[in-house]
Order: C-alpha cells, then structure tokens, then sequence
C-alpha cells in the first residue's frame, strides 16, 4: 500500500511543475496591468488597487483607495490611501511576491480628539495566482511601522490582504 501511495506521489508531481513556467515564453503572454478588490492594508483597508507590471512582469508599483468603515459610534473611519512596489518570483500562473509599502496601519481610539489613523511604511510577502483567462488571487502578510502611535502602544504590527480581481495581459 505504502508504494502506490508513494508511485501515485511520484506521478502527480510532475504534471502541476510541468505546466509552471519560469517565464512567460511562447505562447505566454506578460502581464500589463491589474486591478483588485477586496481588504488589506494595500488596498485602503476595503477598497480597491491597480497594478502597472515592467521589467518583463517581475516588478510592478501599484496604488489603493478604500474606505476604513466605522464599527462602533466614533471610530476613527474615512477613505484611505495606499501606495508601493512589488517584486515577483518567475512563474506564469503561480508566484510569490515581496511588497514595500506606504499605507494605513494603525487606528487609534479615544476621546474624539485623539482619533485618528496612522500611516507608515511595511513589508509583506505574499501570493499571487493568475489564471491564463486572466482572474487574478492575491493574498499577502507582513509587519508594518507607525511612528506616531501612543506611548506605552507597539510601533509595529500585523499587515495583511486578501483580495480578487483581474489581469490584463498581452
């Protein structure tokens, strides 16, 4: 039992490596451009993020606009704005990423004039999947700096996006 389970292994990886280009090549098409939706520092808390691919699709720069809703009465809420850089892993459907980041990171609550949202730099890794329709899956994790944040409070937190959308190639 133990070598079927071990054969059917063997013959099953190959298939998903075969089909992961390292690049785009013949009849790979590069990405240009990409636009998503969904949560994450990177896309304005809930919001929306476009893409601009170059450098042979493994660099990209990006900017999100969204909105930081308000749960309980007096919460710190309004738009937010993201921007940063990507740097990709080789691979056509499947890749990994490495983000540098300017975006909303913390909320600070309090009396109502001690409200506000901080911004700082970030980094997160993440994972993007693109299928060759061009329907595109994001999903990324990291740290991010607020400078400005209260005494006594960490400077440093959880970063993190989910989000869906579409990718134009050519």
């Amino acid at each position: 039992m133990h070598r079927l389970v071990l054969l059917v292994l063997m013959l099953s990886v190959p298939a998903p490596l075969c089909g992961q280009a390292a690049s785009p090549g013949a009849g790979q098409r590069k990405r240009i451009t990409t636009v998503t939706a969904g949560t994450g520092n990177a896309l304005g808390w809930l919001g929306l993020q476009g893409e601009r691919y170059w450098a042979r699709d493994r660099l990209s720069a990006f900017v999100g606009a969204g909105y930081t809703p308000e749960i309980d009465a007096g919460d710190p809420s309004g738009l937010a704005f993201a921007a940063g850089v990507r740097g990709f892993t080789p691979g056509y459907k499947h890749r990994g990423f490495l983000e540098l980041s300017v975006s909303q990171l913390v909320l600070v609550y309090g009396p109502a004039e001690e409200r506000r949202r901080l911004y700082g730099p970030g980094l997160q890794a993440g994972y993007q999947f693109v299928s060759a329709g061009g329907f595109t899956f994001m999903l990324s994790l990291g740290l991010g700096y607020a400078p400005d944040v209260p005494e006594g409070e960490s400077e440093v937190g959880g970063m993190g996006g989910l989000s869906l959308g579409y990718t134009w190639r050519r």
